[in-house]
Order: structure tokens, then sequence, then C-alpha cells
């Protein structure tokens, strides 16, 4: 399935997201036919290509190329990237990979069995606890196993009570409910991450700030990390890995800067003059795209009226206009 969201600032300066077009993509997935599928879809609602400022896809190889061969700025997806690095650092690992095959295993019972978890909602009511179903997660969401993991340590006593009267298939050790817990707390800004990115609202400003967030919490040793140490370390290793691109894309460090949250505290000396070489660019190409005015009309007043929208000219513009073509007094 192939889908095309528009998403863009109106006058009002509101950002708009509309879901523009959705179509099966049958036959092969090449850089080729992707590229075409896309094309097909921009001319469908009659966008030209100069209107696509940048596109946002996963971070597949044939969909990189395809915008690539296109012609088309894109940007891998940050939510995409996110899990791969997530799966890389922490879930691939054979401990971690081990509980959760543990988890799914319990949660399929009580899931495929209506009995069991009939017995479960008991033993939960007379622990005084309001009845909950575990989660069960999905191969291609690594929230999705956080939330089975959380599911299951927050019915940590329900299930010790229920082993000792009813068989499960497996349950954790508890040197794994130990490793549980700490996952838990490794991985919880991970997903607050992924809920921040998921709103409409968040934008590409955030980006930058997000990733040095996080390597700043993986980066730092705490007492409780007994237990995640390697899976720490080796999380750090793929967010910078993964993450690398994204922090050295102009796009990014632009739309960082250009967000009065943030500006440039967050770039050396050397993003910083690039980014505003680029800004006062774009200004100058902007104001060079726009017809004349009229001769009879005051320059000094269009500047005085457009100063918001070019900063930068507007202030070379009072330090190069300032003088004039006579000598007083001549």
């Amino acid at each position: 399935m192939l889908s095309l969201t528009a998403q863009w600032i109106d006058a009002d300066f509101q950002l708009r997201n509309v879901i523009l077009h959705s179509q099966e993509f049958p036959g092969s997935h090449t850089a080729a036919a992707l590229a075409t599928a896309f094309e097909n879809m921009f001319q469908t609602w009659n966008i030209p290509k100069e209107k696509v400022h940048v596109i946002l896809r996963d971070n597949a190889r044939n969909m990189v190329k395809a915008m690539k061969d296109a012609g088309w700025q894109s940007l891998g997806c940050m939510a995409h990237t996110l899990q791969l690095a997530v799966h890389e650092g922490v879930l691939s690992q054979r401990s971690i990979s081990d509980i959760a095959a543990i988890g799914r295993r319990i949660v399929g019972h009580f899931k495929h069995s209506p009995l069991a978890y009939s017995r479960l909602q008991n033993v939960q009511k007379d622990l005084s606890q309001t009845p909950k179903r575990l989660q069960q997660d999905v191969a291609t969401r690594w929230n999705s196993t956080y939330y089975m993991l959380k599911s299951l340590h927050e019915q940590k006593r329900a299930l010790g009570a229920y082993v000792a009267d009813f068989d499960l298939p497996d349950i954790f050790s508890a040197s794994q409910w130990g490793l549980i817990e700490n996952m838990l707390s490794l991985l919880e800004p991970f997903e607050e991450l992924m809920q921040k990115i998921s709103k409409a609202s968040t934008s590409a400003a955030d980006v930058i700030p997000s990733v040095m967030a996080l390597k700043r919490f993986l980066g730092k040793e705490v007492a409780s990390d007994h237990g995640v140490k390697t899976s720490k370390a080796t999380l750090l290793e793929a967010v910078s890995r993964r993450f690398a691109e994204m922090e050295k894309e102009p796009l990014y460090s632009l739309a960082t800067i250009i967000d009065p949250r943030y500006k440039d505290r967050l770039f050396s000396n050397e993003v910083k003059a690039e980014v505003k070489g680029r800004l006062l660019q774009s200004q100058v190409a902007l104001y060079l795209s726009e017809p004349a005015i009229s001769m009879s009309a005051q320059p000094l007043a269009y500047w005085r009226a457009n100063q918001g929208r070019f900063p930068a000219l507007t202030k070379s513009c009072k330090g190069i206009s300032v003088g004039t073509l006579h000598k007083r007094g001549e």
C-alpha cells in the first residue's frame, strides 16, 4: 500500500495535514516502479515537482533510490529510524529476544484460552487489582514489545499467583523479571519520543534536539543500569549510527535554528555559519523571484513593509542605502 499525505503551513501559520492519495501497489517494488507511482500521484493532484519541498519516506533502499532518481529531495522517517535503532541496539540481543519470546507465549496462552483468561481475572480481583488484558506485540513495532513487557510486569504478582495453581507454557525467572524492569526504564524515553513524533504538530525542528536528548540519556551512567549496561552502550551506538546522517542534514539543522524554541544553541560555530548562509541565500532567492516594484515607489517603504520577510537583506539595505549620490552644499 502506498499513500501520499500533504503537509503545509497556511496563510495563518497553521499546520495543515491531509491524506491526498492511497493505493494498492502490486508487483515488484523496484525504485523505478515506486518513482512512477508517486509521479502519477502528484500528476493526479496537479502538483508540479517544484512545489514539492521535501518528501518524508521510510529508510528502505528502494524508496531512497526512487526519490533520488525522480529528483525529489527526501528525508528518512524518524519513527522508522527509531524502530531500526531500538531493534538493532536492544531487541536483537539474545537475552532480550528470549524474554520477548517467553512473553509472547504467556500472552498467547491467555489470548487463545477464555478459561485461562477468566482464571487470571479472578486472580487479579483476589489481589484487589483491576482486571487487565495482557498486550500482544507486533514484530514491526518495537514499542508494541515495550507495552507487552510492561503489561506483563504490571501483572507480575497476578502471574505469580496464577502459576501456583494453574499451568503456563512458560514463566520468567527472577533475573529475567529484574531485566524486564531495567529494560522498561531504558526504553521509556524512546517510547515517550515515539508518542511525541507521532503527533501531527511535531515538526522537523524537533528531530535533532530529540536525538541529542536520547544520546545524553544513554551516555549517562546511573546505578539502575545494572544488567543493561551492554544494552545501553549498544543502543547508544545504534542511535548514533542510525541518526548520524539526520544530524548532518542541512534541512534538519535549518528547521531547528529557525524554530524560536531552539535557535542555534545546539550547534557548533561551523554549522551555525553554514545555516545562516543558507538562510541568507533563501532570502535572496525569494527576493529576486518577485517582480520589481514601480519606479515611482519608495524603496525604503518597501523595506519597511517587508523587513519581517527579509530581515538580513533589510539590515544590509539600512547599511548600504543610507548615503546619497551627491555631496551636500555643492
